[in-house]
């Protein structure tokens, strides 16, 4: 009976996990289908018209006496209807988020007293000021869903 050396059988063990590597990552590559409806369902969508753009969940922080209090939390979208406007309004998203997260954080260490309630109409007017001079051009109208402040 031949022996083989422990070299030989590492050596094996190493090249059999080579060639069962892209099956095994096969597997894992790609997320189980309901792990992705539901990452897709986080988004939610507001109206089912063609020409509304969801949008993240903006975020500010609330200050009070010279500390973080609490957090503000917006959720909106846009309502884009001219096409070409909305394809923009998608290649400027990067822009656009930091042009709203910049007018929240005004909003919210200006205008904002910590304990009152939000005032809805003057984020609208700060977030739209904000998308109409970020896109150059009116007509993509902000739309907003929700607005939360999280106290500590």
């Amino acid at each position: 009976m031949m022996r083989s050396s422990p070299f030989l059988r590492g050596t094996a063990l190493a090249v059999s996990l080579v060639l069962s590597a892209p099956a095994m990552a096969g597997g894992y590559a790609k997320s189980p289908p309901a792990q992705q409806s539901n990452e897709e369902s986080r988004h939610r969508t507001l109206t089912n018209s063609p020409s509304y753009v969801p949008i993240a969940a903006l975020t500010a922080t609330v200050q009070a006496n010279h500390r973080a209090r609490g957090l503000l939390q917006i959720e909106a979208g846009l309502e884009v209807p001219d096409a070409q406007l909305r394809r923009r309004v998608e290649r400027y998203m990067p822009r656009l988020r930091n042009a709203w997260v910049t007018a929240l954080s005004v909003y919210a260490g200006v205008n904002y007293r910590y304990g009152d309630i939000p005032d809805a109409d003057r984020i609208a007017e700060v977030l739209q000021e904000a998308t109409d001079m970020t896109l150059g051009e009116e007509g993509a109208q902000i739309l907003i869903g929700m607005i939360i402040i999280h106290g500590d």
